[in-house]
């Protein structure tokens, strides 16, 4: 209780001293709302008013003008407050009578519509407004303002821009109010009387007549464009202006038509006359009758030009000059040559040998409007290991249905292919999505499917990935040796993993859209071979359950009562095989197969084989390599697709199975070194060179080299040495016949004698 009275006092003491540290009256949080009307650009030597910027009282704090508390505005440098009189605007220090309060003395505009500096929501909001400064102006809020209506305070800035140029920024310091403090953009400073930007930017391809994006010309300020003033719009080499009626289109914003030389008695399109240099240079030139107005004039252009066959691709930019205005390079447009996109919205993972996978979506997207050739086709080509189950689907973007493109269709006999055909022509790049909702994948087959999309409608051939087919399980094996002629030998255990919760079906649908009974079945693919009792299948991991486990002596056959909800485990164990004396020295192949998994095959006695696989084998594995008795010392035998040799009558297992390419064998260098009497400490490989050493030769190969050196001689080889899937291989005969070895070949088994 003691040390509790303790820690609260403590506390209370830290309380008080936070208390004296706070300033009296300071409000918790500055939460009014600062807007602009408008962020208006103006010349660096512009008059009037700027913007109007609104301070407003937050609806969840609607008291935080207290009265009596005050704040001050500030101008940023280069500018300073002005008013109204004797027809110019003059700084409040040089007014005939210097202005002071700006709450009671009107600024007024040009059209006298007498506005003020300060506009509040109510009176009495504001107790003062009083300038300390040409830049500063201090506002005091009023007895009205403590209630809990929602107040604003709307500050009318008329100023003098005295040479500022970029940003023009007020800043609010909130002193002891509630006012939220900083910066607040109020206008940009622009030299010259006009400014020039692009309002959206368009893909134009070659044609003689292209829409362009839409220029916009703004006076920086009222009447700032004067009596013969240019303005001047140059094209690249290879773009020209198109005028008449279809052509490039003119409006004016606060002008006339009649205010311009040679403008067309219809309002908005250019005259001949305007357009110089070749078509490329378009000029707008004021009368010199013109005598401006009380607004800021704007002029919008909207291109209209011919795109000839030796223009550029890329940005098409259009110079901006003229009399007292700001140069510009404004990019109007993207020269684009035709052609078609095609990418995938997404790349989904999917299991191999199911059926109807939903795989990612195509987009089809024209570079250039009218790049989809008209009359002419696409096609879609699966690889071989997938088939539509059904036709694609076609949606179009933003609900759009450009040349009257409706449907796609499965085109060949295999299901690999489908196609669409396009009509009419679109005035908009034409943007569709083909989904490829259901696909057919053959069981085995895993990595990156991608489809081919060609076609004499979109020119050259284009290849997407759409998906990547994962293995529904992982198959594994421990192999152990048996030998020929003997019943009752332990081979390994077979281990069959789901790779997602599922992945192994009770009640698969087919190719064909058919429910069936789920099942597996481990199956020997070795000739000579076969169970000497049943083996032992169980559920080791996870909740999948199996029954009607059944047998022959080459199969073993199993149910699938109920799927997993979490990844499981089956385990074979207990295998034991009889091996007859035919059987080859080597490994020792099992099958495991079944619908369970492999859901596309077709299987015997399928009505319909277009949709389905003629490959049910989900995994082959080695439970057991067979080993010869001992033959004749100095022999070696390796086994082409086999990571299974025999040295001296004694199987051993590679990390690489060798292979035939141009006719020739190649061997993992290690191993045939090994195989050939090699010590491992003499087998070297630097920088592409490999050096074998045994007795008193020394044999050196070249990754990629013909040559073959030979305790210094060279003799060329017809292939050469590579590396493959990280292993360095060696064409055996030439390396063996370096070390005075012979070799010999016949089904699919070389043998090394030496």
């Amino acid at each position: 209780m003691k040390r509790a009275r303790k820690a609260l006092s403590v506390l209370l003491t830290l309380a008080m001293l936070l208390g004296l540290l706070l300033p009296m009256g300071a409000p918790a949080m500055a939460v009014t709302k600062n807007t602009l009307n408008a962020v208006p650009t103006v010349a660096t030597d512009a008059k009037g008013l700027i913007s109007t910027l609104t301070i407003a009282e937050d609806s969840q704090a609607a008291n935080d003008f207290e009265a009596g508390k005050s704040f001050i505005v500030t101008l940023p440098e280069s500018v300073k407050f002005a008013v109204y009189e004797n027809g110019s605007w003059v700084s409040i220090n040089d007014a005939s009578t210097p202005v002071t309060d700006a709450l009671n003395t009107p600024a007024n505009d040009p059209d006298n519509t007498s506005k003020t500096y300060i506009d509040v929501s109510r009176s009495g909001i504001v107790a003062s407004a009083t300038f300390s400064s040409e830049r500063s102006l201090v506002i005091t809020f009023g007895n009205q303002t403590n209630d809990s209506q929602k107040d604003y305070i709307a500050i009318n800035i008329y100023g003098i821009v005295d040479g500022a140029a970029g940003d023009l920024k007020v800043n609010i310091d909130p002193l002891d109010s509630g006012v939220t403090g900083g910066d607040v953009l109020i206008g940009r400073a622009a030299s010259g009387n006009a400014v020039a930007t692009v309002l959206n930017v368009e893909t134009i391809g070659e044609s003689t007549a292209e829409k362009a994006g839409v220029i916009r010309i703004t006076e920086t300020t009222a009447n700032a464009l004067g009596a013969d003033d240019e303005l001047k719009l140059k094209l690249p080499d290879g773009f020209k202006w198109v005028t008449g009626a279809s052509g490039t289109k003119v409006s004016f914003v606060n002008f006339t038509q009649s205010d311009f030389v040679d403008a067309s008695s219809t309002l908005g399109q250019i005259d001949n006359a305007q357009v110089k240099q070749d078509g490329r240079q378009l000029v707008l030139k004021l009368k010199s009758t013109f005598a401006g107005t009380t607004k800021r004039g704007i002029i919008e252009i909207r291109p209209v030009i011919n795109v000839s066959s030796t223009a550029k691709q890329g940005d098409v930019e259009v110079d901006f000059s003229g009399d007292n205005v700001e140069a510009a390079t404004l990019v109007i447009a993207k020269y684009a040559d035709y052609g078609v996109k095609v990418t995938a919205a997404s790349a989904p993972e999917v299991m191999s040998g199911a059926s109807e996978q939903e795989l990612g979506k195509l987009v089809v997207e024209e570079t250039v409007p009218g790049s989809l050739v008209n009359k002419r086709k696409m096609t879609i080509e699966l690889p071989e290991w997938a088939k539509f189950a059904a036709d694609p689907e076609l949606s179009f973007v933003s609900g759009t249905k450009p040349y009257n493109v409706s449907t796609m269709t499965v085109v060949s006999d295999d299901r690999h292919k489908a196609e669409l055909s396009f009509s009419g022509t679109t005035s908009s790049k034409a943007k569709f999505e083909v989904k490829l909702k259901k696909v057919n994948l053959q069981v085995g087959k895993t990595g990156d499917i991608a489809v081919k999309v060609y076609g004499s409608a979109i020119g050259a051939t284009q290849e997407v990935v759409v998906g990547k087919a994962v293995a529904p399980v992982e198959v594994t094996a421990t192999a152990k040796d048996v030998k020929l002629g003997l019943n009752n030998q332990v081979a390994g255990d077979i281990i069959i993993k789901e790779t997602a919760k599922g992945a192994i079906q009770e009640k698969p649908t087919i190719y064909d859209g058919t429910e069936i009974d789920g099942k597996l079945r481990i199956e020997i693919d070795t000739w000579g071979v076969k169970f000497a009792k049943t083996p032992k299948v169980e559920v080791t991991e996870g909740n999948l359950e199996i029954e009607n486990i059944s047998d022959d002596d080459t199969y073993v056959e199993f149910k699938i009562k109920s799927e997993s909800t979490k990844p499981s485990t089956i385990k074979i164990s207990d295998v034991q095989f009889t091996v007859d004396r035919t059987v080859p020295v080597g490994p020792i192949v099992v099958k495991v197969k079944g619908v369970a998994v492999a859901t596309t095959n077709e299987g015997s006695s399928a009505s319909n084989k277009t949709k389905g696989f003629d490959a049910g084998t989900i995994a082959k594995v080695t439970p057991a390599v067979v080993v010869n008795p001992a033959p004749a010392a100095g022999s070696a035998s390796f086994n082409i697709g086999s990571t299974v040799y025999v040295v001296d009558g004694v199987a051993k297992v590679m990390d690489a199975a060798p292979y035939i390419k141009n006719g020739r064998t190649y061997v993992p260098v290690r191993y045939l070194a090994l195989a050939l009497g090699v010590e491992e400490n003499n087998i070297g490989y630097e920088n592409g060179v490999v050096t074998l050493k045994k007795g008193d030769v020394t044999v050196k190969l070249t990754i990629g080299d013909k040559n073959l050196d030979n305790n210094g001689t060279v003799t060329a080889m017809d292939v050469v040495p590579e590396v493959n899937n990280g292993r360095t291989m060696l064409p055996a005969r030439f390396v063996a016949e370096a070390f005075g070895a012979a070799v010999g070949y016949a089904n699919g088994q070389v043998v090394i004698s030496y």
